[in-house]
């Protein structure tokens, strides 16, 4: 891939944290309640149901992203090393965390209690989680020249850490594979056929290496002629857009296809939609940000983004790293 902008892998890193920030308040709502207790989120709220978190705090999401890339970081040449990498970064955020959902939260016990990272990802549950933190593993791949076997060999293992399901690391994959696109692509030669086709021969693909479960694939291609649809009737294609990887991770994909030219527009129309808003938010701010860069991002949601100079620091630390390898 050709050189990729430092300003669009921030985007990828610290979008993922403000769609996470603005779905935040109203993760597992419906939209009828969505619209009941917010009005409709058009900026950070706190969660006025919970009470736990304040408007601009992100969630699980950010903290497992940030992990990833802080993994990749410290061995940007040896993939080998990322699994355990990631393992120890899960392990040291137990005291921190946020809203971990049960895939994620029984993984980590498991580490925590000495099971080797290959063994701790829960099998049985096909869950939205490695997608939701493969944004770093999308900007690794985008300055590497790795063909897609060599690639999938390298990045598979640390999404398995935590999500051993099939359906679940092939919607990993495939976010992987949409961001690392979106980083060589502008507003401006954004293909919407081609990044529809792209992800459809993605997961298929990695179904096969797997187990050969089709759910996300089937999915996608239910959706190719739906790119059009309005919010609630691609989440009603979805069948919902709950935690499960066929449902938020392909709803997440389809709001960017449908107008990946309008950033704000497009991220709130998704996120508004309820349900596991804040991982939907969280995938789609990653595919958004690695195509229109950090810069476009609207001052108020970056400044009013939880400690975002820690977030940029360790996102701009990233970028060098893996640029500074760039083959």
């Amino acid at each position: 891939m050709s050189d990729v902008s430092p300003d669009s892998v921030l985007g990828a890193l610290l979008g993922t944290a403000v769609g996470d920030a603005l779905g935040m308040p109203i993760e597992g709502l419906s939209h009828a309640n969505v619209r009941t207790y917010y009005k409709g989120i058009k900026e950070y709220r706190d969660d006025d149901q919970r009470g736990d978190l304040d408007a601009g705090q992100w969630t699980d999401d950010t903290q497992m992203t940030f992990a990833v890339a802080r993994a990749l970081a410290a061995h940007p040449d040896a993939p080998d090393q990322w699994p355990d990498a990631a393992a120890e970064e899960y392990v040291d955020l137990r005291p921190e965390a946020r809203r971990w959902g049960q895939t994620t939260t029984t993984a980590i016990d498991r580490l925590a209690e000495g099971v080797s990272p290959t063994e701790s990802g829960v099998p049985d549950r096909a869950t939205d989680g490695a997608a939701m933190r493969a944004a770093p593993l999308g900007g690794w791949w985008a300055t590497r020249d790795l063909d897609r076997d060599e690639a999938f060999a390298a990045l598979r293992p640390v999404l398995a850490v935590t999500h051993r399901h099939p359906a679940a690391l092939v919607a990993g994959w495939g976010q992987v594979v949409a961001v690392r696109t979106l980083l060589g692509w502008t507003p401006d030669t954004f293909d919407r056929t081609a990044f529809w086709d792209m992800l459809i021969d993605a997961t298929t693909w990695a179904e096969g290496q797997l187990d050969g479960d089709n759910r996300v694939s089937k999915r996608l291609r239910s959706l190719a002629d739906q790119l059009d649809a309005f919010p609630l009737d691609l989440r009603d294609a979805c069948d919902g857009v709950g935690v499960w990887a066929d449902e938020a991770w392909p709803f997440a994909c389809a709001m960017v296809a449908r107008r990946a030219h309008l950033l704000e527009n497009t991220l709130l129309s998704g996120i508004n939609v309820g349900g596991d808003a804040d991982t939907t938010g969280a995938m789609m701010g990653a595919m958004l940000g690695a195509l229109h860069g950090w810069a476009a991002f609207p001052d108020e949601w970056q400044e009013g983004l939880e400690n975002t100079e820690r977030l940029e620091e360790e996102a701009q630390a990233f970028a060098e790293v893996i640029r500074a390898c760039q083959s």
